[in-house]
Formats: C-alpha cells, sequence, structure tokens
C-alpha cells in the first residue's frame, strides 16, 4: 500500500511560530502592566510606665506617674499612591506620635532613689493593598527615661514580600534618629512633634507563567514536525 506524503512546508513552521510568539507577548503584556495602588497600615499604641509602684510619699503620688505613650497612627495613602513600575521607592507607612508623661525612676521606698530607665519598643502591623494582598511587619526602637528628658529612636524593620498584581513588593520600615522631648510647655501630658514612619518599597515584575494554550500550541508544533519527518522517510 502507497504511504500518504504529510508535507508541512517551511513557510507553515514559520507562520506558526510567529502566531505563538505574538500570543505569548499579548498574554504578558495583558498579565504585567504599570499601574498605581493603595495601601493601608495598621495602627499600634503602648504606654510605658515604670515597673516599681511610687509610694504614697513621692512628688506626684502613687498614680502621678502614668509613664509615656508611643503610637504609630493608621495610614491610608492618598495623594501619594504607590507605582507599580519596577524601581526603588521611600513611601509613608505611619505617622509616629508620642507623649511624655511622669515615669517614676525611684524605689519602692525612696522617691530620690532615682535612676534611668529603657522600654523596648516591639512594634507589629499589618498591611493591606486593593486588591486583597495582605502582610505584617515588625518594627522595634528604644524608649529612654531621664530625671531630666526622655529620648525616643526606631530602629529599621525586617523585610517582607508581597505579590501585588503581577509585581513582588519588598517591604522595609525605615528606621528614625533618636530624638529628645521638646515641648513641655502647659502641664503635662506634653505631646511631642509627630513624625512620619518611612518604608523603603522594592518592585520587581514577578514570573508570570505561560497560558496552557501557549503550551499546546507548542507540543502541537512539535507533533506536527515529527509527522512531517515521519512521512517524509
Amino acid at each position: 500500500m502507497k504511504k500518504t506524503k504529510f508535507a508541512l512546508s517551511k513557510s507553515a513552521v514559520s507562520k506558526f511560530f510567529v502566531l505563538t510568539a505574538a500570543f505569548t507577548l499579548v498574554w504578558l503584556g495583558g498579565v504585567a502592566h504599570a499601574a498605581f495602588v493603595n495601601y493601608t497600615v495598621d495602627g499600634w499604641s503602648q504606654q510605658f510606665p515604670a515597673p516599681t509602684t511610687p509610694p504614697a510619699n513621692a512628688p506626684h503620688g502613687s498614680n502621678g506617674y502614668p509613664g509615656d505613650t508611643v503610637a504609630l497612627q493608621t495610614y491610608t495613602t492618598t495623594t501619594d499612591i504607590l507605582d507599580l513600575t519596577p524601581g526603588t521607592y521611600t513611601q509613608k507607612i505611619n505617622t509616629l506620635l508620642w507623649t511624655i508623661d511622669y515615669t517614676y525612676g525611684g524605689t519602692a521606698t525612696d522617691p530620690n532613689a532615682w535612676s534611668n530607665l529603657s522600654f523596648g519598643v516591639n512594634t507589629t502591623r499589618g498591611i493591606t493593598f486593593d486588591g486583597g494582598a495582605t502582610g505584617s511587619f515588625s518594627q522595634t526602637g528604644l524608649l529612654e527615661v531621664t530625671y531630666d528628658n526622655d529620648y525616643l529612636q526606631l530602629y529599621s524593620g525586617g523585610t517582607i514580600t508581597l505579590l501585588v498584581q503581577g509585581y513582588n513588593i519588598a517591604i522595609t520600615p525605615l528606621g528614625l534618629a533618636e530624638v529628645g522631648g521638646s515641648n513641655f510647655s502647659g502641664g503635662n501630658p506634653w505631646a511631642q512633634p509627630s513624625r512620619d514612619v518611612m518604608a523603603e518599597f522594592v518592585i520587581t515584575a514577578a514570573p508570570v507563567p505561560l497560558p496552557p494554550a501557549v503550551w499546546l500550541m507548542g507540543s502541537g508544533l512539535l507533533g506536527l514536525i515529527g509527522i512531517r519527518r515521519r512521512f517524509k522517510k
């Protein structure tokens, strides 16, 4: 019996390759494209009273030393929407609020036996992007309380990476240098000047898997080439 000769021309193969490449480019262009996204960072707050209860003969009484309060105000982007273009950006994530109040530094029996105090600030808060991507990061700091003034600083936090609309976003909270209290007008408590807490956002395009249709087209092309070679023998 005479074998049927099946031939696939070079022109047809070339056209098939062009079609597959074009389909892939359209897919990639539709998945990864420049955009803007809003995000919200949760707040956090803690008060830092001394570990020693003041005696009744302390200058401000047993209940007159509530301690400083450190807070990070919830932040939602407004005009500073994050640009989802690969690169490195510095964006605001919180506002640091610090209120100084009397903190007891004496002993349980002697208000005059004064010692400086140090408190570790340990914050954890969540971040949410439009579209549903969420995560959380930690950032520590140090609050120092002396007889004459108090001092506060924040350290840089650890990096987290989230997938947002086809982009990997690596977020690193940035530290704030130590500052001392500067506003003591009026009576206690004394609200200090607020400061912006910033973070570094490093954006890279996430690898995009090819859709099944592209793999099927490629497999079909290889199959046709194999058939052509088999029938030419």
